[in-house]
């Protein structure tokens, strides 16, 4: 069955919710302590997707009703890009951030930011994004999350707002005017 590519919806906060929590737990165990992946859940709660995706623009793909990969844009920082663990590395979450380059242009950002964990730096270098800094959190247990900053120079969209990647992935409804 084909992939879809959607703008997320009120009722798509549980899935998302789920697809994040099992993907921290899944990808990140065996590189981040016990206190780190901690941290991560509780940078990614309900309430924070939910504000996200009413702030910026949160995309899911999904194949046969389930939910796959998600991605959310808030101004000029992508946040929360997850593939499901047994879907990584088909390149789902490159369409994923198709659609927020996409979308981002569209609105006229310059320079996209984020920040990637350990096992996603190399993920956004395929990408094109640049390493901006090293960072690390450092908790009172003596475990550290160490973290990048990147970013990216985007394109400017054509005159009609639309770039390349949009038409080419049927994209469309991500560079209309809201």
């Amino acid at each position: 069955m084909d992939l879809i590519l959607r703008p997320f919806e009120p009722e798509d906060l549980e899935a998302v919710f789920a697809l994040v929590a099992r993907t921290i737990e899944t990808s990140y165990a065996g590189v981040y302590e016990r206190s780190a992946i901690d941290h991560f859940h509780e940078h990614h709660t309900r309430d924070e997707i939910r504000c996200a995706a009413e702030e910026g623009c949160t995309v899911l793909l999904e194949q046969d009703g389930r939910l796959l990969a998600t991605g959310t844009l808030v101004g000029d920082h992508v946040d929360r890009v997850y593939v499901a663990p047994e879907h990584q590395g088909r390149g789902l979450g490159r369409r994923v951030m198709a659609a927020l380059e996409a979308r981002a242009r569209r609105d006229g950002v310059r320079t996209l930011r984020l920040a990637a964990s350990i096992p996603a730096r190399v993920f956004y270098q395929r990408l094109e994004y640049r390493l901006v800094s090293e960072e690390s959190h450092d908790f009172p247990d003596g475990a550290r999350l160490p973290w990048y900053k990147m970013a990216k120079d985007l394109e400017p969209a054509a005159a009609d707002g639309r770039s390349p990647a949009a038409s080419d992935e049927g994209l469309e409804w991500l560079v209309e005017e809201p």
